[in-house]
């Protein structure tokens, strides 16, 4: 089990830009991969339906049941509960379900808002009451 570091969320910017980057090819893949999949079985609603999926789930369930995503890991960072607590499955999918709105412009959104909140949480992190820390 990671052993999330409280209090060093001001820290963490770089590495978070640096692991949503890996993450999002990752995520394209895993998204590509599955919508190829279901594709060949249910058309283009099983690709559009196997994108979204792999995509968005990738996300939701690494960090509802880890806290981190590969790309985290990496980086040594881990999503938890703004009271030390392991994020849960609910607020993994509440924070990753606004990534839709943290997403404008390129996540330009997302940055600004993390740029000017005091625990550098993201608008789907202020929803989902999580921090991203250091992990130990």
């Amino acid at each position: 089990m990671v052993e999330p570091v409280i209090e060093t969320e001001q820290d963490v910017i770089l590495s978070r830009v640096a692991a949503f980057v890996v993450d999002h090819v990752i995520s394209f893949v895993a998204g590509v991969a599955l919508g190829v999949a279901l594709g060949l079985s249910l058309g283009r609603a099983g690709i559009f339906l196997g994108v979204f999926s792999g995509m968005f789930g990738y996300f939701i369930v690494l960090e509802g049941l880890f806290g981190q995503t590969f790309g985290k890991r990496l980086l040594g960072i881990v999503v938890v509960k703004r009271s030390g607590d392991p994020c849960t499955m609910g607020a993994s999918l509440v924070r990753n379900l606004l990534r839709i709105i943290d997403g404008i412009l390129s996540y330009a959104v997302a940055l600004v808002v993390m740029l000017t909140n005091d625990d550098r949480q993201r608008i789907g992190d202020v929803a989902a009451d999580t921090v991203v820390v250091r992990a130990r």
